[in-house]
């Protein structure tokens, strides 16, 4: 039963209840290689990454990566409440702690294009290589087409379903 009001005598105060959507967004940070970036032009100081990610203001960040091609493997979700109209953003800072800043541009995703269950390769690029992710549509998102192959066989058949053999 709902929580009596002593207040409102007999008048039961009215239920919140949270709707949750069921979708999420799953985003797995794999890797990435900045080999090539030249760590002086960007003031960097030390060879230490993170990678940022936002989805509809919430912000969450791997771990610190050491040097010029760390692995992360590091997973994050995200509730979503419509896919179609969801911010996802991600972003590549680096150096020491009291001066890690922003490497290349902040890359924004659409996430109404995924397929349902299949992870899709997405990537941050940043000067002197990339960082790799990998986003999954949980709860939403296409549903993957399947290839129909049954015409295949038909262009080799004759007509009896025998494949001709050419001497």
């Amino acid at each position: 039963s709902p929580p009596f009001c002593p207040a409102h005598q007999l008048l039961p105060l009215p239920q919140k209840t949270l709707k949750m959507s069921g979708k999420q967004l799953l985003i797995e940070v794999t890797s990435c290689n900045v080999k090539k970036l030249d760590l002086k032009a960007y003031n960097v100081d030390k060879q230490q990454s993170q990678v940022v990610l936002k989805v509809n203001g919430e912000e969450k960040k791997t771990t610190v990566g050491l040097g010029l091609d760390p692995k992360w493997e590091e997973h994050f979700t995200f509730d979503i409440t419509d896919e179609n109209t969801t911010k996802c953003s991600a972003s590549f800072i680096m150096g020491s702690e009291e001066t890690r800043h922003q490497i290349g541009d902040e890359q924004e995703y659409l996430i109404n294009t995924l397929i349902t269950g299949k992870p899709t390769y997405k990537a941050i690029i940043v000067p002197g290589g990339k960082v790799e992710m990998m986003f999954t549509a949980k709860g939403f998102g296409k549903e993957e087409e399947v290839a129909d192959t049954s015409a295949f066989m038909s262009l080799m058949d004759d007509d009896m379903g025998m494949i001709m053999d050419d001497e």
